[in-house]
């Protein structure tokens, strides 16, 4: 059996391996309907880098089919499968091996081996977030170069667009933190109309998500002074956009208490917003878990706090 275990063990790789890079593809082609809903349609290098991306992945799942199909005779007959047993005993091997490593069956393989240390670092490492990108700022326009940078933003998809001031230019420190909807957010950078990075949201939704995300901004700024001294310590700046991150299906999770989007009570004080609550003190590697994986996430009503 264990010969045979050892035979089928590449081809179980092979087809774990593809489906790791399909589940990729499927968060790459979410993210670029998003950012070309977001551009117009203008091309823009973070396309260009979505579009790479997805033909990487491409290229990954073909080549993975191509080695399958060597391993399967001409004709419509198929091999014959291992038996019963023998995938018994691989699956058997595979959680012996997760509760060795202490793994979580939901948990993904992190991008990044440590937390950033420069905003230049920063902003490369949420790339990998699906559906946030993140946009320097110096001043009120959009900027490529982050030792100039005074704030960013981060968009969520057509979710939520959030504007963090540094303390200081090019840090990792913030200063401020304020939450707009999408097309508020487009609008304020893109220098439309009257919009502004910093005047509040009209929506209610985001003025409250306004709120948590400044308790929170202390609460990591608290966090960082504490560490300070420390290295390899996340920086407050990466901890609150993961933890604003965590938002991004906050329109769409439902409460696990009361099994809703809105509220039950109507006439709540908060009225009828949906689950903004996300756990603030988490660590980093939580935080990044929380980021990739909607799974992972908790959410309740602010009526439930």
């Amino acid at each position: 059996m264990d010969i045979m275990t050892a035979r089928q063990q590449p081809m179980i790789a092979l087809v774990a391996t593809a489906q790791q890079q399909l589940s990729q593809l499927e968060s790459v082609s979410k993210g670029l309907i998003d950012e070309l809903a977001l551009s117009g349609g203008q091309a823009t290098p973070r396309l260009r880098d979505m579009l790479a991306r997805g033909a990487g992945l491409v290229a990954a799942v073909q080549k993975a089919a191509d080695q399958l199909r060597a391993t399967l005779p001409d004709g419509p007959t198929l091999p014959i499968g291992p038996q019963r047993g023998i995938v018994d005993a691989v699956w058997d091997r595979h959680q012996e091996q997760a509760q060795e490593q202490k793994l979580d069956p939901l948990l993904l393989p992190t991008p990044v081996s440590q937390p950033a240390a420069s905003l230049k670092d920063l902003v490369a490492s949420m790339q990998h977030i699906p559906l946030c990108t993140v946009q320097l700022v110096a001043g009120m326009e959009p900027s490529a170069q982050a030792d100039t940078a005074t704030a960013l933003m981060l968009r969520c998809g057509r979710t939520f667009a959030a504007v963090v001031q540094l303390q200081a230019a090019g840090g990792m420190i913030p200063l401020r933190v304020g939450v707009l909807s999408a097309q508020e957010g487009a609008a304020a950078l893109s220098g439309s109309g009257s919009s502004s990075l910093w005047a509040p949201s009209q929506h209610a939704v985001f003025q409250q998500l306004s709120v948590l995300a400044a308790a929170a901004m202390q609460s990591y700024i608290t966090q960082q002074a504490l560490q300070q001294g420390q290295q390899q310590e996340p920086s407050a700046l990466e901890l609150l956009l993961l933890w604003l991150a965590t938002h991004s299906d906050m329109f769409s999770r439902h409460s696990p208490a009361s099994g809703s989007l809105l509220p039950l009570d109507p006439g709540a004080s908060h009225g009828l917003l949906p689950p903004l609550l996300r756990p603030v003190l988490l660590d980093w590697h939580e935080l990044w878990q929380a980021a990739l994986n909607p799974q992972l996430r908790q959410a309740d009503h602010l009526m439930g706090a």
